[in-house]
């Protein structure tokens, strides 16, 4: 197939995809799409053993090599920017955090190496998988299942407003933070607000449970590691002359080491415990789901920097100086094979995951040509 050809078909699947969002595990027009778009291809779309939607496919030769492409597919509640030339069509949802351009990238990949087999030894395994966005996310149900157990290597990427089409940005070791959800219910017996020192008065024990806690934990690590603790949401009480009985604090745990992580996590029921027994109250910890830090493999890291050297797409490569504190459930197959993860310049305007978000589709062609080249060169140097 002719590249112009190709390119143009990418443009008119990453349309139709932010035309069409769909949220996490509900992504089955998606999913249709995919089998149609990947069956003209005399291509099918495997599914997943663990969910019900998105699937995977290979592109290649049977013997040598595997690689691997993780794309997500899901996209947010939000409702778009109605001034969008390019809009979704199903109120309160939309494609505000790039995952159509990396599905119509992750298809590109799949058209090209369908049509040009004999450019790669080995195969290409495409996974389009759902449910980044949400608690728990596709990842850690995917990366149980044995599509990794031969795999040389898994990449992923992320389209970024920061960096213009063209750029690649890539930070060695860890790429972005953990995310840990926590969910923490302080009881007491309640009572009248006229005689608080009868019971536990718990809003103002929550207010120095909260403002305790983050000069515990820090107590508990090397001053070099950050984290940042932040509760979101906090529900307790109905009158104003009850002292509630129950309060509920919701929040996120971030930072940058896994190791480290699981410090804070132990730092936060021990203190949770001490500090319940102190004040004479009872405090339950839940932890519905923890998402670890990416950290790039070493190899794969500089296996992207040699082919761009060797490629002439050094100029083009950001070698970022800090992680990002933002997750992503791409860290949940580093448990289980090599993984690297990067940015891929988009310029646009707004920001992620907001009603403005909006990217241009001149991104798609400079990243698919980077793409095509990477994944020619990893699996060639096998």
């Amino acid at each position: 197939m002719k590249k112009p050809l190709l390119i143009e078909n990418v443009i008119q699947t990453r349309r139709w995809l932010h035309e069409h969002p769909e949220l996490s595990y509900q992504e089955f027009a998606t999913t249709r799409y995919l089998q149609e778009w990947l069956k003209e291809m005399q291509l099918k779309l495997q599914p997943f053993n663990s969910v019900d939607t998105g699937g995977f496919v290979d592109v290649g030769r049977g013997a040598g090599p595997l690689f691997g492409f993780r794309a997500d597919i899901d996209a947010l509640p939000i409702e778009e920017n109605d001034a969008h030339r390019i809009k979704s069509g199903n109120r309160g949802v939309m494609h505000a955090c790039g995952h159509d351009f990396h599905t119509a990238l992750g298809l590109g990949l799949a058209q090209y190496f369908s049509t040009n087999p004999d450019e790669i030894r080995g195969r290409l395994r495409i996974l389009f998988q759902p449910a980044e966005e949400t608690i728990p996310d596709g990842a850690s149900k995917i990366h149980k299942e044995p599509l990794f157990d031969q795999m040389i290597g898994l990449f992923a990427i992320h389209v970024d407003l920061r960096f213009q089409p063209g750029q690649i940005a890539i930070k060695e070791g860890t790429a972005c933070a953990s995310s840990t959800l926590l969910k923490i219910r302080l009881k007491g017996p309640g009572g009248h607000t006229s005689r608080p020192h009868e019971t536990v008065d718990l809003i103002r024990i929550t207010a120095l449970y909260i403002s305790e806690l983050n000069g515990y934990l820090k107590s508990l690590i090397d001053s070099r590691h950050d984290f940042t603790l932040v509760f979101g949401s906090i529900h307790g009480g109905n009158l104003h002359n009850v002292i509630p009985s129950e309060i509920l604090l919701s929040g996120t745990l971030r930072n940058f080491d896994n190791h480290v992580l699981k410090i804070l996590l132990d730092g936060i029921k021990d203190f949770s415990h001490k500090f319940a027994t102190l004040y004479k109250f009872t405090v339950e910890v839940d932890i519905p789901n923890s998402t670890p830090a990416i950290v790039n493999n070493t190899t794969m890291y500089a296996q992207l920097l040699s082919f761009a050297e060797t490629n002439g797409y050094s100029d083009r490569i950001v070698k970022m100086g800090q992680p990002s504190m933002g997750a992503d459930d791409f860290a949940y197959y580093s448990r289980v094979v090599p993984s690297l993860y990067f940015q891929i310049g988009a310029g646009g305007s707004g920001s992620s995951h907001s009603s403005d978000f909006q990217l241009s589709d001149e991104l798609l062609e400079p990243a698919l040509d980077f793409l095509i080249g990477y994944v020619k060169y990893v699996l060639n140097s096998f």
